[in-house]
C-alpha cells in the first residue's frame, strides 16, 4: 500500500503542475492575442495641412484665398479672388498617411473640374494646376505634397476682377 500511496501523491503532484503549465500558456497566448488585436491594421489617409507658399501682385491689390480643411481631412474647401492680369498665389498641401498601411493616391478630384468646357468659362482665363501624384505611394506614417497654383494669364478678355470656389477632395488606396 505504500507504493500505491506514493504513486497516487506523485500523479496529483503531476496534474497540478500540467494543469499550472496550461493556465500559463493560455495567460501567453491570451497577451499575444490582445498584442496582436490592438496593432490592427488601418487605413487614414488624409489633407493635413495647407500653407501658401507665394503670391504674385499683378496690380496694387493682392490676390487672396480662403482654405478650409473639411470632412477629417478629405476634402478642402477654398475661395479665391484673383484681381489682376499675372496674380497668381501658390499653395502647398500636405498629405499625411496616419494609418498602418501603405497608400496609393488614386485621385485628387477636382469639383468643380474648371479644365472642362462647362466650367472653363466660368474663371476664363485663369488656371488652377496640381502637380501630379497620381499613382504615388504613401508609406504608413508618411507626408507628401500637392502643389496648387492659380495663375491668371494675360488674355484678349481683359483684366477682370474674378471671384470663384474651388474644393479638392482624394481617392485613396491600401497599397
Amino acid at each position: 500500500m505504500g507504493y500505491v500511496q506514493f504513486l497516487r501523491k506523485h500523479m496529483v503532484a503531476i496534474l497540478c503542475i500540467t494543469i499550472l503549465c496550461l493556465c500559463l500558456g493560455f495567460v501567453v497566448l491570451f497577451l499575444a492575442f490582445e498584442n496582436l488585436k490592438a496593432t490592427k491594421a488601418n487605413f487614414d489617409v488624409s489633407f493635413s495641412n495647407v500653407e501658401k507658399a507665394s503670391t504674385v501682385k499683378g496690380s496694387d491689390i493682392e490676390p487672396m484665398g480662403k482654405v478650409n480643411i473639411l470632412s477629417g481631412g478629405k476634402k478642402i474647401d477654398m475661395q479665391f479672388s484673383l484681381n489682376a492680369i499675372h496674380d497668381e498665389i501658390t499653395y502647398l498641401i500636405t498629405i499625411e498617411n496616419k494609418g498602418s498601411l501603405a497608400a496609393e493616391i488614386v485621385d485628387v478630384v477636382e469639383s468643380p473640374d474648371y479644365s472642362i468646357a462647362p466650367f472653363q468659362s466660368v474663371i476664363a482665363p485663369i488656371s488652377i494646376s496640381l502637380s501630379d501624384i497620381k499613382g504615388k505611394i504613401i508609406p504608413a506614417g508618411e507626408k507628401m505634397r500637392l502643389k496648387m497654383v492659380i495663375y491668371y494669364p494675360s488674355s484678349d478678355l481683359g483684366s477682370v476682377r474674378r471671384d470663384f470656389f474651388y474644393s479638392i477632395g482624394l481617392i485613396t488606396k491600401s497599397h
